[in-house]
């Protein structure tokens, strides 16, 4: 079997412990943070960087960073239950609100042999550092997508380039927490709250929102590592000048 199989034959068990997004405030404490934080330059091999968005990504190994910070095994066995010892996920730290994707596995990572024995099952953000008096927000959608990483995007804004994400100029199959197909091209509903001024409207289309949670360190947001998610900015406060660095990881289930 091969992870993109499992997704198929398996997508009623993985539908099955689909979740609202959640924020699980002061999950860790500053001692934590920093040593997360550490962990990053500590145990990078390589550095991305990609100018068109400014954003730099160091390049660590996810399961020795749970080997290094054991309290992170512990502290998420207690938030989401028992999950694989395998992991994928990414540090970053940018200057920029990211577009709608979705962080799963993608085709090159699927050349490793332990993805052929796992389905997707749920993602963190650990935000670790963002300016003082700065503003963020992450908003999760009611889509949710199974299969590879995917960035969303029909208005031809990113290009394909190096990225290991599928930009997908066609919309893939999205389903509800239900696992009801959903329409793609239904009219994007403007949030009276929250704006996405890096997405054109067009690529807002078929998308609405399950929750939106603020972006602050020592909190974790805990959602589906299929499900949709964006940067986004409060109305009233439209704050786009700030760094901010996390780490997303993702959570998998071993098929039985």
């Amino acid at each position: 079997m091969t992870y993109i199989n499992n997704c198929k034959e398996f997508k009623n068990e993985i539908i099955g412990r689909f979740e609202p997004a959640r924020v699980v405030a002061g999950m860790f404490n500053d001692d934590e943070i920093n040593q997360i934080s550490l962990l990053q330059f500590q145990l990078a091999d390589k550095l991305k960087w990609a100018p068109s968005s400014n954003n730099m990504q160091p390049v660590c190994d996810i399961n020795l960073l749970f080997e290094k910070a054991p309290f992170l095994k512990s502290k998420f066995e207690q938030e989401i239950g028992s999950f694989s010892d395998k992991h994928s996920g990414n540090y970053y730290i940018t200057t920029q609100l990211h577009d709608a994707h979705v962080d799963l596995l993608s085709e090159r990572e699927c050349a490793e042999q332990w993805t052929k024995n796992v389905i997707p099952y749920k993602s963190a953000i650990i935000p670790l550092m963002i300016t003082n008096w700065s503003d963020a927000h992450t908003s999760f959608f009611d889509q949710r997508h199974i299969g590879y990483s995917v960035t969303f995007d029909r208005m031809h804004v990113s290009e394909q380039g190096n990225s290991d994400y599928v930009v997908a100029r066609e919309y893939p199959e999205c389903v509800d927490i239900s696992g009801n197909v959903l329409n793609m091209e239904t009219d994007y509903v403007r949030q009276k709250e929250f704006l996405f001024p890096q997405i054109p409207v067009g690529n807002m289309r078929g998308f609405s929102i399950e929750n939106t949670l603020h972006y602050n360190p020592g909190d974790v947001m805990i959602f589906d590592a299929c499900q949709v998610h964006a940067s986004c900015v409060r109305r009233s406060k439209p704050n786009y000048r700030w760094l901010k660095s996390g780490i997303n990881i993702q959570f998998y289930k071993e098929i039985q």
